[in-house]
C-alpha cells in the first residue's frame, strides 16, 4: 500500500471512530445538569475513548465533589503497597448527605438485634434509607467496571429527566468504590499505552490485546485481591471490609469482567445454592436479576444468569458480604480487552459499550433497593436476629482444629476465625457458646 493510501486509510478510520463517539448515547435521551462536569471536561477525552488511569479517576470524582459538595462524600479507606489511594464515594441528595452518620448508625443498629429490639427496629426502618455498595475493579485488567463507576456517579449526580435516578437519589445511598486494585489497575494501563498505536486494532493477536505477565489482575505482590476477603492478607481488602463493617449495605455488587466473547452475566448465580445463604437472601438476588433482565432488554442487551460463576467461596466479593446480611453477587461483561475486540462472530464489541451495560447495571442495582429499602432492611434485621436466636439454641457449640503436621496454619485459621467474630460482635459482653456458633454468620 502507498504511504498516500495509509494516510487515507487512517483518517477515514480516525472520522468514523470521531464521528460513532459524538452519537454515543450511554442512555439516550437522558438530559444532564451542565453544572457537572463530564470526563471529557475533566480528562480531555469522552467517557469510552480511552482506558482512565487510576490518578486521572480520582481527579473525576475530585471534580465531581467540588461541583456537588452536598451530593458527594469521598472517604479514603488506605493505600495500597506503591502507596495509591483506596476510596469510597458516597452519592445521595444533600438532605441524606447531611445526616449519612446517623445511616450508619442505624444499620450498626439493626445488625445487632441484642441492643434493638423488634419494635425499634420498625421505627429505624420507617425512616432508614437503604444503602447499595458497587465494588468496581477488583481485577485490575478489568478495565470497564473503572469507567464505568465514573458514569454511574455522573448519572447519579447529571441526569435531569431520569426517574430511576430521583428515586435511587431520594430512597438511598449509592456508595461507590470506583477501584479496589489500583496498583493493577495502572500495571495494565501503562502495557496498553505502550502497545497501541495510531489506529486501534481489534484482533486478539495484536500487541494491544497481549498483556505481558504479570498481568493487572493482580495486586503488587501478585495477590488476586478476589481470593483476600476473608484471609485479609493486603491492605485493599482490609480498607474495604472495615469500612463495609461502618455501614452494612442491603446489597454488594462485585462489577467484573470476563471473556470477549460472552454477553453479560448477573445475579442468580449458578446452582447449586450456596445453604448458608438464608431465602430472604436468593429472592433479593432474584429481584435484583429480574430488574437487570428488565433494563437490559429495552436495549437489546444480551445477557444471561444462573451459570458458570457461584456464590459458595467465602472469600469472593460475590458471597462475602452475604454472611453479613447483604444480597451479593457478581456482575461479569464481556472485555474488550482494549479499546475494541474482534469476537469469533465478527463482530467488533468497543470498550464504550461495555462501560455502558456495566453502568445500566449499577443503576438498575440501585434502583431496586431505593425502590425495596423497607422490605430489603427488615429482611435484614431478621436476618440478623436469626444469627443470635440459632446460636443460641443449636447444639452445635464448638468449633474444633485439631493439631496437625501444619500446626502453623491451623493456628492461623483459628486466629482469623476469633478476628472476624470479634469484629462482627464489637465490644460486647456475650457468652462463648453463643460467639462460637454465631461464627456460621462471619465466616
Amino acid at each position: 500500500m502507498t504511504r498516500f493510501l495509509q494516510k487515507l486509510v487512517i483518517i477515514f478510520t480516525s472520522l468514523t471512530l470521531s464521528s460513532f463517539a459524538q452519537e454515543f448515547e450511554y442512555i439516550p435521551g437522558t438530559k444532564f445538569d451542565p453544572s457537572i462536569p463530564t470526563v471529557e471536561q475533566v480528562l480531555g477525552y469522552k467517557s469510552g475513548d480511552d482506558i482512565t488511569a487510576h490518578g486521572d479517576m480520582v481527579r473525576y470524582f475530585d471534580a465531581l465533589r467540588n461541583a456537588a459538595p452536598d451530593r458527594v462524600k469521598i472517604f479514603s479507606y488506605g493505600k495500597t503497597w506503591e502507596n495509591r489511594p483506596l476510596m469510597y464515594v458516597a452519592i445521595s441528595n444533600a438532605e441524606n448527605i447531611a445526616k449519612l452518620d446517623d445511616v450508619k448508625t442505624n444499620m450498626q443498629r439493626l445488625a445487632d438485634p441484642r441492643v434493638t429490639n423488634a419494635d425499634e427496629a420498625e421505627t429505624i426502618i420507617a425512616d432508614q434509607l437503604g444503602i447499595t455498595w458497587l465494588g468496581y475493579g477488583v481485577h485490575g485488567n478489568e478495565i470497564s467496571p473503572m469507567d464505568a463507576a465514573m458514569q454511574t456517579a455522573y448519572f447519579l449526580l447529571a441526569a435531569t429527566n431520569m426517574e430511576l435516578v430521583d428515586n435511587v437519589m431520594t430512597n438511598s445511598v449509592t456508595i461507590i468504590d470506583p477501584q479496589q486494585n489500583p496498583d493493577g489497575r495502572d500495571r495494565f494501563v501503562n502495557k496498553f499505552r505502550e502497545a497501541r498505536g495510531l489506529v486501534h486494532d481489534s484482533s486478539p493477536l495484536s500487541a494491544e490485546l497481549s498483556e505481558p505477565w504479570p498481568s493487572g489482575r493482580v495486586n503488587h505482590y501478585l495477590f488476586d485481591l478476589n481470593r483476600d476477603w476473608f484471609a485479609l492478607t493486603q491492605p485493599e481488602s482490609q480498607g474495604k471490609v472495615a469500612s463495609l463493617l461502618e455501614y452494612y449495605p442491603l446489597a454488594y455488587i462485585d462489577l467484573h469482567e470476563m471473556g470477549g466473547n460472552s454477553t453479560y452475566f448477573f445475579s442468580p448465580p449458578a446452582p447449586p445454592n450456596n445453604p448458608n445463604i438464608a431465602t430472604n437472601q436468593w429472592a433479593a438476588l432474584e429481584m435484583i436479576g429480574r430488574n437487570n433482565a428488565r433494563h437490559f432488554d429495552s436495549h437489546g442487551f444480551p445477557y444471561y444468569t444462573r451459570e458458570v460463576f457461584d456464590a459458595f467461596y467465602p472469600g469472593y466479593g460475590a458471597s462475602w458480604p452475604a454472611y453479613l446480611g447483604a444480597a451479593s453477587g457478581t456482575y461479569e461483561q464481556a472485555s474488550a480487552n482494549a479499546m475494541m475486540f474482534k469476537r469469533n462472530d465478527g463482530e467488533i464489541l468497543h470498550f464504550r459499550e461495555t462501560v455502558q451495560q456495566h453502568l445500566l447495571a449499577s443503576l438498575s442495582t440501585a434502583e431496586v433497593v431505593a425502590t425495596n429499602r423497607e422490605k430489603l432492611l427488615r429482611d435484614f434485621y431478621n436476618y440478623r436476629k436469626s444469627a443470635i436466636d440459632e446460636g443460641e439454641r443449636e447444639d452445635n457449640r464448638y468449633y474444633i482444629i485439631p493439631t496437625q503436621n501444619d500446626q502453623a496454619a491451623a493456628d492461623k485459621i483459628a486466629g482469623l476465625l476469633t478476628n472476624k467474630v470479634l469484629m462482627f460482635l464489637k465490644p460486647r459482653k456475650i457468652s462463648v457458646h453463643v460467639v462460637l456458633n454465631m461464627m456460621r454468620a462471619v465466616m
